[in-house]
């Protein structure tokens, strides 16, 4: 056999080589029956709690959909029927953690906030998922104040073994934190205004909503001297989700109002009150905090100044209003 003979055989020979080296390994999908190294899990499990869209609050149910997974090596010969139920024991077990660390428990999902569309579903063959099992919420049955769990877990898997780290999804409508609303746009009117004892920029209405604390709204003195009561309309310009308003008094001044009224408008016509006969402490110069007793949308807050310390005291004045939303 000549040289060139060899050569050939030689490129012939590593060209199967190389074609059986990039032979596709088929055993992931090859169908079995083997439960050997098979597990059954939650899909996104894995990735820790599953929190639920709660805000906007709306009457339409929301939907939060899950399945169950199939991980091994092959491919399952047959359907695999995998049973969930809701885990009582996963519940107890999550808040004996949470009071160990410090923190509130979980409330149990109320009754009418949700419904399972089945706890039944089936891996079929061939397949790695499962059909999903939906999870309708209504978001206006939960308390924005409280944390909600719902754990659901892989109960049983037609013999399979079932990760025991990712078998539950664990559902949670979580308690909202309300957040400073911006004053971007904001604008405020009064009964009166101080526009020349005050300076340049104390004593109008704009300083109660322009974020400097030591600026402050001043009703009119110098040529008018109205008794009380006193208001502030503050005017956020779109409707929020208002849940509590925090007052700063002048920090430079303690005779400020002492009791207020608060009310909130959708419109700027029909108001809801918000509390009545409120205390502010003039000599405490930190904010002060009021929660809203109707959280709600609203786009006008309105403050009812009723009295000072003292009797005789006709005007009054505040350095800030802030307001929280969701």
């Amino acid at each position: 056999m000549n040289i060139k003979n060899i050569s050939y055989l030689s490129i012939i020979a590593a060209a199967w080589i190389v074609a059986a080296g990039c032979k596709k390994n088929t055993s992931y999908e090859e169908e079995t029956d083997s439960k050997d190294k098979v597990q059954i899990f939650v899909a996104r499990a894995n990735v820790g709690l599953q929190n639920l869209n709660i805000f906007p609050y709306t009457d339409d149910a929301r939907t939060f959909k899950f399945n169950a997974q199939f991980g091994g090596l092959g491919l399952p010969k047959n359907p695999i029927n995998v049973t969930f139920e809701i885990d009582n024991k996963a519940f107890d077990s999550l808040n004996v953690i949470r009071k160990n660390n410090g923190s509130a428990l979980y409330e149990r999902f109320p009754a009418d906030s949700y419904s399972i569309d089945k706890l039944n579903v089936t891996i079929p063959q061939g397949g790695v998922s499962s059909d999903f099992i939906s999870l309708k919420y209504f978001s206006k049955k939960f308390d924005p104040t409280k944390d909600y769990l719902l754990p659901i877990s892989v109960k049983n898997a037609s013999g399979y073994l079932i990760n025991p780290t990712v078998k539950t999804a664990f559902i949670v409508a979580p308690k909202l934190t309300a957040v400073l609303a911006s004053k971007t746009g904001w604008s405020a009117t009064a009964d009166t205004e101080e526009l020349t004892g005050e300076g340049a920029v104390n004593g109008r209405t704009a300083a109660a909503i322009d974020g400097d604390v030591n600026t402050y709204w001043h009703s009119s003195w110098s040529l008018a001297e109205p008794p009380f009561p006193h208001w502030i309309n503050v005017d956020m310009k779109t409707a929020i989700y208002v849940t509590r308003i925090d007052l700063a008094p002048r920090q430079n001044n303690s005779n400020g109002f002492t009791k207020f009224d608060l009310d909130a408008s959708l419109d700027g016509t029909t108001w809801v009150s918000q509390g009545k006969n409120l205390t502010m402490d003039p000599v405490v110069k930190s904010y002060q905090s009021y929660q809203l007793s109707t959280p709600a949308l609203y786009r006008y807050i309105k403050i009812t100044m009723l009295n000072a310390a003292s009797p005789t005291t006709k005007s009054t004045h505040l350095a800030e209003v802030n307001v929280y939303r969701y």
